[in-house]
């Protein structure tokens, strides 16, 4: 364990050229379940259904209509992370500097199920 912290002490500063490099998405293939998925959000998206900028047109306004308030206020709270993901999402799969597909795509994809999830398991308040 020494050696590590030793490593870590004597450590020297990355330049900005390898700093810029770590940062850059990796390509690799995603699942096929991913894949689908963000089909699905990238048709909604382009067609302007859902706006990950305007949180409530993810909602499916029926279903978000008759929950009550406590469901209505733990919907909001996700909605907030939900949109902010799918933010990240939306910028990541339009950019012509990330690969088309990468592990860190399926992994904000999977982070985006788990939050949506919370709500869904009870109702399908989302469009997607």
């Amino acid at each position: 364990m020494a050696d590590f912290f030793q490593a870590v002490a004597n450590a020297k500063d990355l330049t900005h050229e390898d700093q810029k490099k770590a940062g850059t998405p990796v390509s690799g293939s995603i699942g096929t379940e991913h894949r689908d998925f963000l089909k699905t959000l990238t048709k909604l998206l382009e067609s302007g259904e859902i706006d990950p900028h305007q949180p409530k047109s993810l909602l499916n306004m029926e279903v978000y209509e008759t929950l009550d308030e406590s469901w209505t206020d733990k919907t909001d709270l996700i909605l907030a992370n939900v949109s902010h993901q799918l933010q990240l999402i939306a910028e990541f799969i339009t950019s012509a500097e990330t690969p088309a597909e990468s592990p860190q795509l399926q992994t904000m994809v999977e982070q985006l199920w788990q939050s949506k999830q919370t709500i869904e398991e009870h109702y399908d308040v989302f469009k997607f």
